[in-house]
């Protein structure tokens, strides 16, 4: 017999998640992306805290992490005051793990929307987190499988959509991954445009210069260098 559910550490708090190996189409991933994902929202959280009563989207949020990371932080930072969180997700599998996880670190105000990234939510928030699927998965995995060319696909409509859902001084944080191909990343040069031309501020950056290097052997890489593991935050100016 084996366990379905495998419990990880993170900070104060225990997570649960699907067990390995995760083959299924539906699978809630948790690994070392997640402990980085967490350690972006920490940084950027301590260089700038939310305003008390804080709205928080976790776009694509798994067992959860990034936004239960962002509002008990955010709760600590703030006095006391506790922020909304609203955990969304198109995978049912992974919302079911997010409720458990929210209950287990008792994070009060906190919501659950199923559907295709921003058609599921409404209003704005303060505060996007997301860490989607960026590779390029032949098994076409909800929680490995990116879409596009190179796996950037949720990424890019991830920042697209989400941007517009933010309140004035509002962040939306991206932690992805790219492929590098002919030394261009070909995330960023999808992105740049659309950030350049919002005129809003932003900062990209690679954290990670070589993650999942396994996965070049596969026909989907063909003439990619590397995949790199990244970090976008834009914030929206105040009026």
């Amino acid at each position: 017999m084996r366990s379905k559910v495998r419990f990880s550490s993170l900070g104060e708090c225990l997570f649960a998640h699907s067990a390995y190996p995760t083959t299924d189409a539906d699978a809630v991933f948790f690994g070392p992306d997640t402990v980085r994902f967490a350690a972006l929202i920490e940084a950027e959280l301590l260089r700038r805290p939310m305003p008390r009563g804080a709205r928080i989207l976790d776009m694509g949020c798994g067992a959860g992490p990034g936004g239960i990371v962002a509002a008990r932080l955010t709760e600590r930072l703030a006095e006391l005051s506790k922020p909304e969180l609203l955990l969304a997700d198109i995978n049912a599998r992974a919302l079911h793990y997010a409720r458990a996880n929210a209950a287990l670190a008792d994070v009060a105000r906190v919501g659950f929307a199923q559907g295709d990234l921003f058609a599921a939510v409404s209003g704005a928030f303060d505060l996007i987190v997301a860490n989607p699927p960026y590779l390029n998965d032949s098994a076409r995995r909800t929680y490995r499988h990116g879409g596009g060319d190179w796996g950037g696909g949720l990424s890019e409509r991830i920042v697209l959509e989400g941007l517009p859902c933010l309140k004035p001084g509002g962040r939306l944080l991206l932690y992805t991954g790219t492929a590098i191909v002919q030394g261009v990343d070909p995330l960023l040069g999808a992105l740049r445009p659309h950030l350049v031309a919002l005129g809003w501020s932003w900062r990209y950056r690679e954290l990670d210069p070589d993650v999942f290097g396994e996965e070049l052997d596969e026909p989907a890489y063909a003439g990619a260098e590397r995949i790199a593991a990244v970090a976008l935050v834009v914030q929206r100016p105040t009026p």
